[in-house]
C-alpha cells in the first residue's frame, strides 16, 4: 500500500537534483546578464551587483525551502507527493 510509488511521484533525491539544476540555471542567467551588460559598456556599480546577488541568494533559499518544507507553503513548487 504505502511501499509502492506511483509513476508520477518524484522522490526526494530527484526533487533535490531538480532544485539544484534550477539554481544553476538561475545563476547562469544572472551572470550572463551581468556579462552582457558589461560587454555593452553598461558597468553596474558594485552596490547594485551586491544587491542583485542578495536577491539571487534569497531566491535560492526560497527554492530550497519549498523543497524541504512543502507543508509550510501552500504552493507545491515540485510535483510529487505531499507529506
Amino acid at each position: 500500500m504505502g511501499l509502492h510509488k506511483e509513476k508520477n511521484q518524484m522522490g526526494f533525491f530527484e526533487a533535490l537534483i531538480r532544485a539544484l539544476i534550477y539554481i544553476c540555471f538561475i545563476a547562469l542567467a544572472f551572470f550572463l546578464c551581468l556579462w552582457v551588460l558589461g560587454e555593452l559598456g553598461m558597468q553596474l556599480p558594485g552596490t547594485v551587483i551586491t544587491i542583485l546577488k542578495v536577491i539571487f541568494v534569497l531566491v535560492c533559499i526560497l527554492i530550497l525551502a519549498r523543497l524541504f518544507a512543502p507543508f509550510v507553503t501552500g504552493f507545491q513548487f515540485f510535483p510529487g507527493p505531499k507529506p
